[in-house]
Formats: structure tokens, sequence, C-alpha cells
């Protein structure tokens, strides 16, 4: 069996469900590695005639001798995992084949109140840099959805120099930023949150979940129902679904 074919035939083998493959060459070298949501479509794409891929990728695939892939519950997962494995191995193609925006990075700034945001390029500004990543939209999405789940602020105000100097935004009103604004949210709190937010981005939802539920309960027991239905438990399904 020509070597396309018996590729083809395996990929067509794989499951429609997310995860990263692993191409290597005839030395059991990897030289490149992607991330699929459903891994048999993505994989059997490089392998079948007529397809429309560019002159790189025609290169790799000509290279590719064998492959490996692992599965994950997520597509989020997949990127986290592909990301880990790519700084292992440094595979050529991927090297060759990123796009002209290159990878992208998970920032944190290094203030009182950290905001966290995406960015195409690491500067020497003393943030945190989490990466990098090789899709900017996956990666850009994701903050957003932290950014929601967490009630973070997106304003332009600085913190805490700007506590109580105008009225809380809509977003505060209707539920969609914790309000640190006002000043009542302290720097430990917000910390807390902020390494929340760091966990979820991570890949780790689930220890996140179940801290947001024990402080529910915690907030609950003590009687500070306001705080406890300040969107806990809405955040924790949120969590929970993804």
């Amino acid at each position: 069996m020509q070597r396309i074919e018996r590729l083809l035939k395996k990929a067509n083998s794989l499951p429609l469900q997310s995860g990263v493959y692993i191409m290597k060459d005839k030395s059991k070298k990897v030289i490149y590695v992607g991330k699929a949501k459903k891994l048999k479509n993505r994989v059997c794409s490089y392998f079948r005639k007529n397809s429309s891929h560019n002159a790189k990728t025609i290169m790799m695939v000509s290279r590719v001798e064998d492959f490996d892939y692992i599965l994950t519950d997520s597509e989020f997962e997949a990127l986290v995992l592909e990301c880990s494995l790519i700084k292992q191995y440094q595979p050529k193609y991927n090297i060759l084949l990123k796009d002209d925006k290159g990878y992208s990075y998970i920032r944190v700034t290094k203030e009182d109140y950290p905001r966290i945001s995406e960015v195409k390029q690491k500067a020497d500004d003393g943030a945190r840099y989490i990466g990098p990543y090789t899709s900017s939209w996956a990666i850009s999405s994701s903050v957003r959805e932290a950014q929601n789940i967490f009630k973070l602020p997106d304003c332009n105000k600085s913190f805490p120099r700007d506590f109580g100097k105008a009225r809380p935004c809509l977003n505060y009103h209707i539920g969609k930023c914790m309000g640190v604004c006002t000043g009542k949210i302290s720097k430990e709190e917000y910390g807390e949150t902020i390494d929340q937010a760091l966990a979820f981005l991570q890949g780790n939802s689930k220890n996140v979940v179940k801290l947001m539920e024990e402080k529910m309960y915690e907030y609950s027991e003590r009687m500070e129902f306001e705080k406890a239905c300040q969107g806990y438990r809405e955040d924790v399904l949120h969590c929970a679904a993804l």
C-alpha cells in the first residue's frame, strides 16, 4: 500500500472528536503538531487528492511517514496541548507554516489590579506573558469569555487611582462587571478572581468551578446572600458547560 493511501486509511479511522495530531517523518522526528475540533476531518484533509494546500503544506505532507494523536475533552484543551507540544518539539513546519500574524500570548499586567488581554507580541514592560499560542482567534475569544465569566472590567480606568471618580458603567448595572471602580473590591479579592480566570484560560476550569462553588456556599453560610447571588451560580453553570 502506498504511503498516502496508508496514511489516509489511518486518518479515516480517527474519531470525530477534538484533539491534537502529531506528524512524524521517516526517522520518527516530529515535524508538525496541529489541533482540530474534529480530528478525522482535519487529518484526512492532508492526504486527500486535489486538496488546496499551499506549497509549504504540500512539502510537509510529502515528508509525513506516520502520525500520532491525542484526544481531548474540548477544542480549547486541544489548543493548550498543541501549544505545549510545539514548545516541547519545536517542529520545523510549525515555524514555516505559521501565518504572518505569528503567535499570540495572554498578557497579564503587573499592577495592583491586573488586566488580562490577548497580544501578538511580547514586550519588555514587566507584564507576565503566557504562551505562545498558534491561534490568535481562539485566544482572543477565550480571553473575552474569561472576562465575561469572571466579570472583569474592560474599561480604560486605572485602579485604585480612579476609585469613585465616576459612576459605574452600564456593564456593572447589568451584572457583567464586578464594579472595581466602586472601590468595594479589595486587591486581594480581585487577585483571587484573576487567578481563577488564568486557571480557566490554562485549562483548569474544573478546579475553578469547584472553587467558585465553595465561595458561593461560604457567602451563603455567612448570610451574605447578595454576594452569593451576584453571578456566582450563573458563572459556575457557565464554566461547567464549556
